[in-house]
C-alpha cells in the first residue's frame, strides 16, 4: 500500500488484526526484514511495516524531512493511537525518538540493535569502518555494500560471508536499493535536544533485543540504555549479529511475544 505523507509517496505494508503494532526497519534494510515475525505477530496484533523514505518502495524528494514526522503522519492516517512500536538500528533510534517527543503514541518499546540520535560510539572502534570508508571513497557502491554485510550481516567477530543464501541476497538487494539514493539532497531534520540525555525520560515499558555478535558501537548503546531506562528488560540472541530477527527469527519472535503479550 501506498499513501501520500508530508510530501512524498510512502510505502507500507499491513498484516494482522488486534492492537496496532509499528516495525521500523534497520537503515542497511526496508520492511521485508520484518517478513520472518509477521506470520506470528499477526496472529495478534494489526501489524503495520513502513518503508522510511528513501528505502524500499518509498521515495526520496529532495526536501528536508523528519523519520518522527513521517511517522506521526502515517499513524494518523491509520488511526493507531496508541502502538507498539518495534525497531532496528536506525529505526530503533527513530522509535526512541518518537517516545520522547510522543509519549502518548507508544505502548510498549521494542529496541533491537538501536541506533541513539546524539551519540557516536563508532568513533571508538575507527578499524570497524575501514573497508567502508575506503568503499564511500572510492563510490563503490556495489564494494560498500558488500563491505556492510560483512559488518552488519555476518558481524566482526564472524568470518566473512558467514551469512550465505537467501539471507545474503535479501540483505543486499535491501541495502543495494538504498545506496543507489541521494540522501546528501534531502537532509533529516533530527531531534533537539537529541535522546542519548534524555533516555531516563522514556516510560514505555521497554525491551532490548541484541545478537551477541552484533558491532562494539551497539554493544554499547545496549548498556547505556539499560543503565538510563527505567525497567528495561535485556534478550541476548546468541549466535546473531545486527539482524537477529533474520537469523533466529523462531527465538525473536518468542521473545518479543513474551513480552507484548505480557
Amino acid at each position: 500500500m501506498k499513501t501520500q505523507l508530508n510530501g512524498a509517496t510512502i510505502h507500507y505494508r499491513r498484516e494482522g488484526s488486534g492492537f496496532p503494532m509499528v516495525m521500523l526497519h534497520a537503515g542497511i534494510a526496508d520492511s521485508r526484514m520484518w517478513q520472518p515475525q509477521i506470520e506470528e505477530f499477526a496472529k495478534h496484533f494489526d501489524v503495520v511495516r513502513p518503508d522510511t523514505r528513501g528505502f524500499g518502495d518509498s521515495e526520496l524528494p529532495p526536501r528536508r524531512w523528519s523519520p518522527v514526522a513521517d511517522l506521526i503522519a502515517l499513524m494518523d492516517e491509520l488511526a493507531l493511537k496508541p502502538a507498539h512500536v518495534i525497531g532496528c538500528s536506525f529505526g530503533g533510534g527513530t522509535a526512541i525518538d518518537l517516545a520522547l517527543d510522543h509519549p502518548a503514541r507508544v505502548s510498549k518499546l521494542v529496541l533491537v540493535g538501536p541506533g541513539v540520535s546524539g551519540a557516536d560510539f563508532g568513533k571508538k572502534y575507527p578499524e570497524l569502518w575501514a573497508e567502508v570508508n575506503a568503499a564511500e571513497e572510492a563510490k563503490d557502491m556495489d564494494a560498500l555494500n558488500q563491505a556492510e554485510a560483512r559488518i552488519w550481516l555476518d558481524g566482526p567477530g564472524r568470518p566473512r560471508g558467514h551469512i550465505g543464501g537467501q539471507l545474503r541476497e535479501l540483505f543486499l538487494d535491501m541495502n543495494g536499493r538504498s545506496l543507489r539514493n541521494d540522501f546528501e539532497s534531502a537532509p533529516m531534520d533530527k531531534l533537539d535536544p537529541p535522546a542519548i540525555d534524555r533516555l531516563n525520560e522514556i516510560t514505555a515499558p521497554t525491551l532490548l533485543v541484541v545478537g551477541d555478535e552484533d558491532v562494539p558501537p551497539v554493544l554499547d548503546t545496549i548498556e547505556i540504555l539499560m543503565s538510563s531506562i527505567k525497567g528495561a528488560r535485556k534478550a541476548v540472541i546468541h549466535d546473531a549479529a545486527h539482524l537477529p530477527n533474520l537469523e533466529h527469527p523462531a527465538a525473536f519472535n518468542r521473545i518479543v511475544l513474551d513480552f507484548l503479550l505480557d
